[in-house]
């Protein structure tokens, strides 16, 4: 952030900047999505859609299958290996019953979980390895690990310059008991043989009533440089609500932590049962997307919520819908779905979760050797998050364009590329057209770049470049303020960029 000089302020985030004296907004060559309404003055018969994560057809892409597994598998971490060109999972396995005691049900468990690997080159389909490293019932035939080898808290450090600490790791100690929880950091090469931090612990709440629920390191805040974890921050200390709400705490080494803040807390249009249980996070494109774990306490059911941010603090939930629906009666994922670990792969947000048919003691007493804890998989196609989505145009009849006028911004760049997709043809609908327009402040056409210059563009991709009479080079207009009017029918838009 630049300091203040006269009455020019800058602000930076999301890859805009905005000049408060001057009110103009700069994109740059950052891409620009719908995710709220910064960037969009009006709206013509079209409007913002959530556009929820798609299962694989193959769901559960892992399921407890091997006598080591038990019944209750559930994803850990998804990382994508750059060096060796493998997505690998580490995932825990155990067994889980209920039975009747004399005053509550009682949830058992045989042993403590394992932790298991499995592998794959696309992420989507996944093998699970013999390793040779842990004995079960007499045998290595297994792809478990030791439990040393394996920190419940742990991502791969793409920042870090120490090849000895590129995976980073935490270890939680003390109980529900305790009236503080303490962290302890340990550094690895390649996320198996781990060595602790020699001044640990390096979170310590303690001796202070008050604790993090369950914690989500994001590792690396490209966009606000700097580390960040988040967690269910007030069910255990004395905040307002009294209910599990999502915080935020930040540190630049990793070492030394801020106090967590509350970002995140229900409102007016949430359930009174709802609180959030936990959130991870991912930079996508230059913003945030978190997957909100929704618990309504009555009924004890956990889904996910997509909420977007543009500086890490201030999330946008416009959209309540769950992003990853439970699955049928009978399936998986019926009971809950526990948004996990995100990692993206060729534009593609690849969402992987634990499902459940069971949620509760009661339901896992009733569904007794069928209860199930599954590992699945849910995909967002590149900026598929939310969309404007256009009219239905009909080849008996005319009608409008739907259409979206940003505010005025300047860009740098050459060309206008735009994601879009046909809409779901219904019987009569025409193919998609888009047409771009760019006008000044006053909405009046830039001469060459009005509407009637503007070649169509009937089909649908990724980067579809726009342009205007056979000429798409916008050089001469860059860092010039525009306003971007875009016409379109049969047509999801999901992102444009100048470039």
């Amino acid at each position: 952030m630049k300091s203040l000089k006269l009455w020019t302020l800058t602000v930076c985030c999301f890859g805009l900047v905005v000049d408060t004296q001057a009110g103009m907004i700069h994109i740059g060559s950052e891409k620009q999505f719908f995710i709220d309404d910064y960037l969009i003055e009006s709206l013509t018969a079209t409007r913002r859609v959530l556009n929820p994560a798609k299962k694989v057809y193959h769901n559960p892409i892992i399921r407890p299958e091997r006598p080591w597994e038990g019944n209750d598998v559930r994803v850990s971490k998804v990382i994508y290996e750059e060096d060796e060109g493998i997505f690998r999972m580490w995932y825990g396995a155990g067994t889980y019953s209920a039975r009747q005691g004399e005053t509550e049900i009682v949830v058992e468990s045989e042993g403590a979980p394992g932790v298991c690997i499995a592998t794959s080159k696309d992420g989507l389909n996944w093998e699970k390895p013999i390793l040779g490293k842990v004995e079960f019932q007499g045998s290595r035939e297994n792809n478990m690990i030791p439990r040393d080898q394996f920190r419940p808290y742990f991502f791969k450090d793409r920042h870090e310059t120490d090849p000895a600490r590129r995976y980073k790791g935490f270890e939680r100690r003390g109980s529900t008991k305790t009236p503080g929880m303490q962290f302890d950091l340990y550094f690895s090469p390649d996320g198996f043989e781990w060595t602790p931090y020699q001044n640990n612990p390096v979170i310590d709440t303690s001796p202070r009533v008050g604790r993090w629920g369950p914690t989500g390191f994001m590792g690396w805040d490209s966009i606000r440089q700097t580390y960040a974890v988040h967690m269910e921050n007030c069910r255990h200390q004395r905040c307002p609500l009294g209910k599990r709400l999502i915080g935020r705490a930040e540190s630049p080494d990793m070492i030394r932590w801020s106090q967590p803040e509350t970002i995140i807390l229900p409102d007016e249009e949430d359930y009174p049962d709802l609180e959030f249980y936990y959130m991870p996070v991912i930079v996508y494109e230059g913003m945030y997307v978190g997957m909100l774990w929704n618990f309504r306490t009555t009924n004890t059911t956990i889904l996910p919520q997509a909420v977007f941010s543009r500086d890490g603090v201030h999330y946008n939930r416009d959209f309540r819908q769950p992003f990853i629906a439970p699955g049928p009666n009978g399936s998986f994922d019926s009971a809950v779905v526990y948004s996990q670990s995100l990692a993206i792969h060729q534009g593609r947000l690849l969402n992987y979760y634990t499902g459940a048919n069971w949620r509760s003691p009661e339901s896992l007493l009733n569904l007794g050797d069928k209860a199930v804890a599954s590992v699945g998989l849910a995909v967002t196609e590149p900026d598929g998050f939310v969309s404007l989505d256009g009219v239905q145009g009909d080849k008996r009849q005319r009608i409008a364009f739907s259409e979206m006028v940003t505010r005025s911004f300047t860009f740098s760049g050459d060309r206008l590329y735009l994601n879009l997709r046909s809409a779901l043809r219904q019987w009569g609908a025409g193919p998609c057209e888009v047409r771009a327009e760019i006008v000044g402040a006053d909405h009046h056409p830039i001469a060459g770049y009005g509407f009637d210059e503007a070649d169509p563009i009937t089909s649908a991709g990724t980067a579809q470049v726009a342009s205007w009479n056979g000429k798409s080079d916008l050089s001469e207009l860059k860092d010039r303020p525009i306003k971007l009017r875009l016409h379109f029918k049969n047509a999801k838009l999901y992102s444009f960029q100048f470039k």
